[in-house]
């Protein structure tokens, strides 16, 4: 993010960063967590973008988890199941890498037990990431009393569902994967993930030949690992192939 940032800046373009709920700033504000559902905080800040400049094309980049985020609120709103916001005629290009497009096949997938140790840091990561207004809240409390969850499965279905609402992992899953609204996207879209990418099973975007509208470029690579993407001279590639999309 801070170097597709620092790319954009350097071509004169206005550019804004997004934290994530409980991350940066706001850390201390947050009372809910941070989750792959959490659309609305996308079609949030792009209403405050928007409306700090009143003309002009919209772009939008997601990495990671953000990339399903952004993937998730276009289309929810192509879909009809969210409002279509005022700017959303300006948006004219997104690029979405590596999102976790299929969130139970995700989750299944990092069972393997050669992927455990992306469990431990995944888990490790995510429990001392809760901001404080999420770690007093009395569910949270309840849920830690156990024992530390060992699979990310666990910390999804004992702590991340419950306390967002959802009934279970996988009603989280399935209420909050992007691939449940991918084919509704009407906005021009690069997709673009690794076929080696230990996190997100490459048959999330393959398997189906009705996923994609036509309005959506996916580009599948051998390698390049979960936002990974290095040549030879160890440079990280997706800076141009992102930057060549949205210059198309």
């Amino acid at each position: 993010m801070l170097r597709l940032a620092e790319r954009f800046l350097q071509l004169g373009t206005r550019v804004f960063r997004m934290d994530m709920r409980g991350c940066g700033a706001a850390r201390p504000l947050a009372r809910n967590l941070a989750h792959a559902g959490r659309s609305d905080d996308v079609v949030a800040a792009l209403d405050v973008i928007a409306n700090k400049s009143a003309d002009g094309p919209i772009l939008a980049i997601g990495v990671s988890l953000g990339a399903g985020q952004l993937l998730r609120a276009v289309g929810r709103i192509g879909r009809g199941d969210s409002k279509k916001p005022a700017w959303f005629e300006r948006l004219e290009r997104i690029a979405v890498v590596a999102p976790p497009l299929d969130l139970r096949r995700c989750s299944i997938n990092l069972q393997r037990l050669w992927l455990r140790p992306y469990n431990y840091y995944f888990i490790r990561a995510l429990l001392e990431s809760v901001p404080p207004g999420v770690r007093e809240r009395a569910e949270f409390q309840n849920a830690i009393i156990q024992r530390r969850p060992r699979t990310l499965w666990e910390l999804d279905d004992r702590i991340t569902a419950p306390l967002s609402g959802f009934d279970g992992a996988r009603d989280y899953y399935d209420q909050a994967s992007a691939c449940r609204v991918a084919n509704f996207n009407p906005v021009p879209t690069l997709v673009l993930t690794a076929a080696d990418d230990p996190i997100v099973p490459v048959g999330c975007f393959a398997d189906d030949p009705g996923l994609w509208p036509s309005s959506t470029r996916l580009i599948i690579t051998p390698t390049g690992g979960h936002m990974g993407f290095l040549d030879r001279r160890r440079k990280c590639w997706i800076d141009e192939a992102v930057l060549s999309w949205f210059s198309s």
